[in-house]
């Protein structure tokens, strides 16, 4: 029975750290550069979405409204800041340093993390769930209202995006950049657009997932660290080119890490760095990442 439950919230927990590693994805296949300050957008987006939806429903909008504007507000507040992220971080280091742009991120997101605590404070905010904290039974496994809430969410911004980058003309003149940069800019795709429509969408990823995972774990502005770097373990597992490889492997460590649990909270975060090992000494291109020739 504890078994069932943990595999159940797993999946929850690993719907999420998938939606935030695909924000790896967008940003590596477009221009082969990350944030590695993901985690720490994921923390602003919480706080900023934990503020909104107090502002609205004090406001006295309904539930369902408090959420959609929540979530819009969250998505373009993130898609600015991604927005500016590329443009004053990334674009200007990429061709001076092969690490520059690497430092650029990491100093971003200490800067965020602590405006984050000088706006918010030090201390663990409560991000009480708009849906209350009814549970439902089936059989021996419970789940929240949010929790359903999530894998809904999880759900349909994992077919919008796929939708998104096979279907619509965006999407497939990222997968044009991704493919072949100088081939795309001769058909006229500008890269460099590409580049911050990538971080625009990466950053509201992350956002939008702390909306999600803000009252299951609550809010603070560390809450990022560990966070983005189990979503890009969860990349790495997956396979950092491959975005159903990305959900396979979000979903495989956040179960891995609640059954770990069951035997003590300490094997939580160490099971999830021994799989990461595992698949890079035997599948180092992830489990359906695809193995690359090089010539030199």
């Amino acid at each position: 029975m504890l078994l069932l439950q943990a595999i159940v919230s797993g999946l929850i927990l690993g719907s999420i750290y998938a939606i935030i590693a695909q924000g790896y994805y967008i940003t590596f296949v477009t221009n082969r550069t990350m944030n590695f300050g993901q985690g720490d957008f994921l923390m602003l987006g919480a706080l900023v979405g934990l503020t909104t939806l107090g502002t609205v429903t004090s406001a006295g909008m309904n539930l369902f409204v408090s959420v959609l504007v929540t979530m819009v507000v969250v998505a373009a507040a993130m898609a600015m800041l991604g927005w500016g992220l590329e443009r004053g971080a990334i674009r200007p280091l990429g061709h001076v340093l092969s690490v520059g742009w690497i430092l650029s991120t990491v100093a971003v997101s200490l800067m965020i993390r602590n405006i984050a605590m000088l706006i918010w404070g030090r201390n663990v905010i409560p991000f009480p769930s708009p849906f209350g904290n009814e549970v439902y039974r089936f059989g021996s496994v419970g789940i929240t209202k949010h929790e359903i809430f999530v894998a809904i969410c999880a759900i349909v911004i994992m077919a919008c995006l796929f939708f998104f980058l096979n279907r619509s003309l965006l999407g497939k003149a990222l997968a044009a950049v991704a493919f072949n940069p100088d081939a795309a800019s001769l058909m006229g795709i500008n890269p460099r657009r590409m580049a911050v429509l990538a971080f625009a969408l990466s950053s509201m990823l992350a956002g939008v997932g702390g909306i999600l995972v803000g009252p299951i774990t609550n809010t603070a502005f560390f809450m990022g660290a560990t966070l983005g770097l189990k979503a890009f373990a969860a990349a790495i597992i997956g396979g950092l080119t491959n975005p159903l490889g990305i959900l396979i492997g979000g979903l495989l460590l956040g179960v891995i890490e609640q059954v770990f649990s069951l035997y003590s909270s300490a094997y939580k975060d160490a099971s999830a760095f021994l799989l990461i090992l595992i698949v890079l000494i035997f599948m180092p291109q992830g489990l359906l990442g695809k193995k690359v020739k090089e010539k030199f």
